[in-house]
């Protein structure tokens, strides 16, 4: 049994691990697993800046249709730099791996304020790799095309448009659900205290990253609102990514009494 008053972090890995330096090796690559995530997150934020980065927009600016009128036109960046962008979808599944360390720290919550939660947000990630990252480009196909062939039929144009972007929401529409959903009640599950992590830790949380990048970048001026708020996907999973790997190195030394007699 543990000792009462000290507190207890679950395990790594389904199988309890049988002496302090089986646990010390899983929670070592659980914190080197966590930093190669955050690696690659950060070309993300790359591809995200080439899809929605406009030095004339204001924070506010983001949040009206100025903003459409930057991702549709790729923001007048070649076809080649915005097919470049595409990369990052490739690399979502190594980003849902994320929420298994979350995971790790949420089990003594149960799986009601564990494995649901993360599994929505899992889920999220792997739908807007495949829906996000390719559809933003494809908005700005036509207006690409356009300069291309000099098209001049504009009625064709517009209604091209307009059923790309349908055809692009109706496909993100489960994963903004599970978005939102699952950051929410990711977010509670902190809240309640029966996480391994402090309450104060949803300040890092998705939400917390959510809430906080958005604020933040709404009251920026150009051009450093859109560093904020065009990769504000890649600060929803960096900053939580990055939180719990260095949580995970807090045990790193353990101390004897927190360990099963």
């Amino acid at each position: 049994m543990g000792h009462p008053g000290v507190e207890q972090f679950p395990n790594p890995g389904i199988n309890a691990p049988s002496s302090k330096e089986d646990l010390l090796r899983r929670l070592t690559k659980l914190r080197l697993l966590g930093f190669f995530i955050c690696l690659l997150i950060l070309w993300n934020g790359v591809c995200d800046l080439i899809y929605g980065y406009s030095p004339d927009l204001g924070g506010s600016d983001y949040f009206s249709l100025k903003i459409w009128e930057t991702v549709r036109t790729a923001g007048g960046r070649s076809h080649a730099t915005v097919m470049l962008a595409q990369t990052a979808g490739w690399l979502y599944p190594f980003y849902a791996l994320a929420y298994y360390l979350w995971w790790v720290g949420m089990r003594p919550a149960g799986l009601w304020l564990s494995g649901l939660p993360c599994g929505l947000l899992a889920y999220a990630i792997l739908m807007i790799g495949g829906i996000q990252h390719c559809g933003w480009a494809f908005l700005s196909v036509l207006s690409q095309a356009k300069v291309v062939t000099g098209c001049t039929d504009q009625a064709f144009y517009n209604t091209a448009e307009t059923f790309i972007l349908e055809h692009f929401m109706l496909g993100d529409l489960t994963a903004l659900a599970a978005f939102y959903m699952g950051s929410i009640w990711h977010a509670g599950a902190i809240i309640s205290g029966r996480t391994s992590f402090p309450r104060w830790f949803v300040l890092v949380s998705p939400l917390g990253a959510l809430v906080f990048t958005l604020v933040l970048g709404l009251i920026m001026p150009a051009p450093w609102a859109g560093l904020i708020l065009a990769p504000f996907g890649t600060w929803f999973m960096l900053i939580p990514c990055l939180a719990v790997t260095l949580w995970l190195g807090r045990f790193s030394t353990p101390k004897p009494d927190q360990f099963p007699e």
